[in-house]
């Protein structure tokens, strides 16, 4: 099995650091196949005084700077209005529905018209099987659509996220691709005004997704999370990309012989 991955720092934020991100990550990634990740507006941040990136237009910029400066690079970013999708057509290679967004029929439908390639969050609330009805929603819109299923957890409890890594396989049955949000599955409330995470468990996530039989590996990734606008606490450092990257392959072949003889 040929494993993907979606990585990139959570949000554009500014020319510099979108641009650097993915000149440091572009050679690390080289052979692999991945989806440079960044969104342009954090429109569900848990504070009005959050920050949330340069917005639609400028990102666009940005977006069709790369494909003109980098064209092999795929790229996806998220949407939280229909209207945004037709803008970003032709632009970016893959759309995101966010989470708390993953049942909304026009958002749907509306990323559904204008890409292959639809990438739904699972919100936490729902049960994974609960999100086939979003994907007949992109089925039914565009029967050739590619549609991913990205899990970040189940919601137990109020503040809980527990990863059920046992049903990958039967999500397999309904999904073309299944994908584990190593960053945002660690993410805990830490008071009414924000939540915290934990990259140590993101990386630890990353490299065991091969024994879960995960098609694509999703982790925000940034040079200096520390300075992030947002989710600093669960992106993983820029600089351990590379070793995660030689544990994940070290896991995948340790996996050969378990009843999966093209892992390696």
């Amino acid at each position: 099995m040929t494993n993907f991955f979606v990585m990139g720092p959570c949000s554009v934020e500014n020319e510099e650091n979108y641009i650097n991100s993915l000149e440091r990550l572009k050679p690390i990634m080289e052979g692999r196949e991945w989806y440079f990740k960044a969104s342009f507006d954090k429109a569900n941040r848990t504070s009005l005084h959050g920050g949330r990136g340069p917005g639609l237009e400028d990102s666009i910029k940005l977006f069709e700077q790369v494909k003109k400066n980098h064209p092999n690079i795929r790229l996806t970013t998220d949407i939280h209005e229909p209207w945004q999708a037709e803008k970003l057509a032709g632009v970016i290679d893959a759309v995101q529905i966010p989470a708390f967004l993953c049942r909304q029929t026009d958002l749907i439908v509306a990323a559904a018209q204008n890409f292959n390639v639809v990438n739904i969050k699972k919100g936490q609330w729902l049960g994974p099987n609960n999100l086939v009805i979003s994907v007949d929603k992109v089925r039914e819109t565009n029967p050739n659509a590619e549609v991913w299923l990205t899990d970040r957890g189940t919601m137990h409890g109020y503040h809980r996220l527990v990863v059920d890594v046992d049903i990958v396989d039967r999500l397999k049955k309904y999904y073309d691709k299944v994908v584990i949000d190593c960053t945002h599955s660690t993410q805990r409330s830490r008071d009414v005004y924000g939540v915290q995470g934990r990259r140590e468990v993101a990386e630890r996530f990353f490299v065991s997704a091969p024994i879960f039989h995960y098609d694509g590996i999703f982790a925000e990734t940034h040079p200096n999370p520390e300075t992030s606008v947002s989710d600093g606490d669960c992106q993983i450092r820029m600089e351990r990309i590379s070793g995660l990257l030689d544990r994940f392959d070290s896991v995948k072949c340790a996996m050969k012989g378990w009843k999966d003889e093209n892992l390696c």
